[in-house]
């Protein structure tokens, strides 16, 4: 089967099963210093993910969707301030605090 040209995104039925293909915009960037493409990379390879993959991750979280924020976005968001910000080995949980609170 063909996909029109032209479409972003055609249905194709095929025994029953509907396939959705999905073409993207490619973004090339040139002149970028060596020292951001160092971070970029050391980023990407941290959150195991492609240097592409990292990009889009950064310009997904530095540009604001139309409409606000998601809930994806927000939890998304919760998730990574999550895993950088460790408690200390040993520190109590938030139930064990209020728990212990509750009982003076």
């Amino acid at each position: 089967m063909r996909v029109p040209s032209g479409s972003n995104m055609a249905e194709l039925i095929t025994r029953g099963e509907v396939l959705v293909v999905a073409s993207m915009a490619t973004l090339y960037v040139h002149d970028v210093p060596d020292d951001l493409y160092e971070r970029l990379r050391r980023e990407a390879r941290d959150s195991r993910r492609s240097i592409s993959a990292e990009a889009v991750e950064i310009l997904r979280r530095a540009l604001p969707s139309p409409g606000g924020a998601s809930l994806e976005d927000f939890l998304e968001t919760a998730d990574r301030m999550r895993a950088r910000h460790r408690l200390p080995a040993g520190a109590p949980t938030a139930a064990e605090l209020i728990r212990g609170d509750r009982d003076r």
